[in-house]
């Protein structure tokens, strides 16, 4: 699943790469008079605001997944800290016993 990930991020990636150096190209064309119309240019910028967004928008639902088990580990943890406490004041409360302090 990773390795499906990582090749979606990279194709991803070169695809917006192309996209913004075609969108550069096309504007220096517009800039000089040269061939592009302006809906193409209007187009191919559309959909590369649309590949930046969905890039965004994969990147912020990973953030989300790996906070949701970040959380859960901290839970855990907490819970095992407490469990340690009340050991370490049972072991506390044994040895008062045995000193009859």
């Amino acid at each position: 699943m990773s390795k499906k990930r990582n090749l979606f991020d990279i194709i991803l990636n070169i695809i917006i790469v192309i996209l913004s150096a075609l969108v550069i190209y096309w504007l220096i064309q517009l800039i000089f008079g040269g061939s592009p119309s302006l809906s193409e240019f209007n187009f191919s910028m559309i959909i590369l605001m649309v590949g930046f967004l969905f890039k965004i928008y994969r990147e912020m639902g990973e953030m989300k997944i790996d906070s949701r088990y970040m959380s859960k580990g901290v839970k855990e943890g907490f819970k095992n800290i407490k469990d340690d406490i009340s050991h370490i004041k049972s072991d506390m409360n044994l040895i008062k016993k045995k000193l009859k302090v």
